[in-house]
């Protein structure tokens, strides 16, 4: 799977999530950001690393933005 494929298969407030951690905000802050629960936001979490071979968060993260998604 390239890098496309990939990007195409996140959804944009899995974008928006992606780029809140990015910035280093904590799952209660992106909840508080989004007005979602603290769960919506580790689903999401979940969700984002599992369409990736990214093992954590952090590396997830810097992926993104060596490939310039964010």
């Amino acid at each position: 799977m390239n890098a496309v494929q990939i990007n195409e298969q996140f959804t944009d407030r899995e974008f928006e999530i992606i780029s809140l951690m990015a910035e280093g905000a904590s799952a209660k802050e992106i909840a508080n950001h989004l007005f979602v629960s603290i769960n919506t936001v580790t689903t999401h979490r979940k969700n984002i690393l599992g369409k990736t071979t990214a093992p954590n968060t952090t590396a997830l993260v810097a992926k993104c933005i060596r490939l310039g998604w964010i």
